[in-house]
């Protein structure tokens, strides 16, 4: 299935786990807004229900690398702060207490690509800041999004729903509020994309969007 970092696909724990295996699972509870940090433990966390960012801070400026929701999988990590964005539950795996769940053909090859997946997200992320500049960006993740969301939603037309103000959107590819502004400015005069809705935007010209 078609992913990008708001909508990243995962793995449903039931499925692949024993259902001894999975009621042993211990779940936490986590508030809109709580803040979540490494705990210096091999912890999975797969999200039960809820909704999280996974972000980076860099000179008082935060850049965010992918949303995280139900099924999707972390490992919590120094480097990153995930923030919870709604009141959230969060399956916690103690890679030491659980170590037989590794043992689990379905589980372990789920987790390997949950993490591969990660991995390629985050190569794209480097390949995108260092190689492109901000229209460049701001193009290529409207068309991962609309990928994702034409597939999802099985419609001709191409109408995406960004569900991001222009800041945390901003906080998505790595430039100023209004650099990013600017440029959506000049996507809709040059009638590439059309704004539709709060957050929606409809593409005119898919061709020449994909070839920015």
């Amino acid at each position: 299935m078609p992913f990008s970092r708001i909508n990243i696909d995962s793995v449903d724990l039931s499925t692949v786990l024993s259902e001894e295996q999975f009621n042993a699972i211990p779940v936490k509870k986590f508030s809109k807004n709580n803040i979540e940090y490494s705990n210096n433990n091999l912890n999975l966390f797969v999200f039960k229900s809820g909704k999280a960012k996974v972000s980076i801070y860099g000179q008082e400026e935060e850049f965010v690398l992918y949303h995280l929701e139900k099924n999707n999988i972390i490992i919590p990590v120094e480097t990153c702060v995930i923030e919870f964005l709604e009141e959230s539950e969060v399956y916690i795996i103690d890679a030491n207490k659980f170590e037989d769940f590794f043992r689990t053909p379905s589980f372990a090859t789920a987790v390997l690509a949950s993490l591969k997946l990660r991995a390629e997200i985050e190569r794209k992320i480097i390949q995108m800041l260092v190689f492109k500049n901000c229209r460049t960006r701001i193009s290529h993740f409207l068309v991962e999004l609309a990928l994702m969301q034409k597939y999802l939603d099985g419609k001709d037309d191409i109408t995406i729903n960004l569900d991001l103000s222009m800041q945390e959107f901003s906080s998505f590819i790595g430039a100023k509020r209004q650099t990013v502004s600017t440029v959506f400015n000049e996507l809709i005069s040059e009638k590439i994309i059309k704004k539709v809705g709060h957050h929606k935007y409809k593409i005119l010209d898919w061709s020449k969007l994909r070839s920015l």
